[in-house]
């Protein structure tokens, strides 16, 4: 699956950036895995070579999550495969993912901050902030999230975390609300984690249908709307 940021006429099209989801052509862990993937990988010192790195090592462990369980129907029928996925290495995948997880905490932190900007623009009215936050603003939201992000300084949350989730803030706000409202509840009993993103279809899709209305209450708000061009947009094929 190409995971490569493409815009829907090409990189000098003047459109946006847009990432097609397709069900039929690719499998839903491979989906998932792009997804993540884009997530996490976004910023701008990012390169195609590691997104398809990382992408390939979330399908191989994809594929052991599905494989270990002996009692699964997939452990024991005929299934076409892609070796690329199943016999990567497990050197491979430590390499690949090393950052993995710290990237998603950026985004997650970047989604909080976002969020109380994206109730403004959906009600159009200042929401009710969080405890210590005087004003609506990236500065006093970065204040708001100094100890989960690990920093003393707000000024290197808005360079260090906020500042390279721009593109995929929509994405980010999305699986942040999927998880505080356990969207997954409505159609399964497990929790919304970042191996139901990979794995679950209906969480995947679900992602996909609200960063798209995210976009467009970016585009409505005052303090973001200045960002929206770079957003990475997804759709479903």
């Amino acid at each position: 699956m190409d995971t490569r940021r493409t815009a829907a006429e090409g990189e000098n099209s003047g459109s946006a950036p847009e990432r097609a989801f397709d069900f039929e052509k690719n499998e839903v862990f491979e989906n998932g895995a792009a997804l993540v993937t884009l997530l996490a990988f976004s910023e701008p010192t990012d390169t195609d070579d590691v997104r398809e790195r990382v992408h390939a090592s979330l399908c191989a462990l994809a594929l052991r999550a599905r494989w270990n369980d002996a009692g699964a129907p997939a452990a024991w029928q005929v299934q076409p495969i892609k070796p690329g996925y199943a016999f990567r290495s497990d050197a491979d995948i430590k390499r690949d993912l090393r950052t993995l997880k710290r990237r998603l905490r950026d985004r997650m932190i970047a989604a909080r901050m976002a969020i109380a900007f994206l109730k403004e623009a959906s009600t159009g009215a200042m929401p009710t902030l969080p405890a210590g936050v005087k004003r609506l603003s990236v500065n006093e939201l970065s204040v708001m999230v100094l100890a989960d992000a690990e920093q003393a300084d707000p000024e290197n949350v808005e360079t260090r975390i906020w500042r390279h989730s721009l593109p995929v803030l929509h994405i980010a706000a999305a699986v942040a609300v999927a998880v505080a409202v356990d969207i997954a509840a409505r159609h399964h009993e497990h929790a919304v984690d970042f191996s139901a993103l990979i794995l679950d279809r209906f969480i995947i899709e679900w992602v996909i249908a609200a960063s798209q209305e995210y976009v467009g209450l970016i585009e409505k708000s005052a303090h973001l709307k200045a960002h929206s061009g770079q957003l990475i947009r997804l759709r479903r094929v």
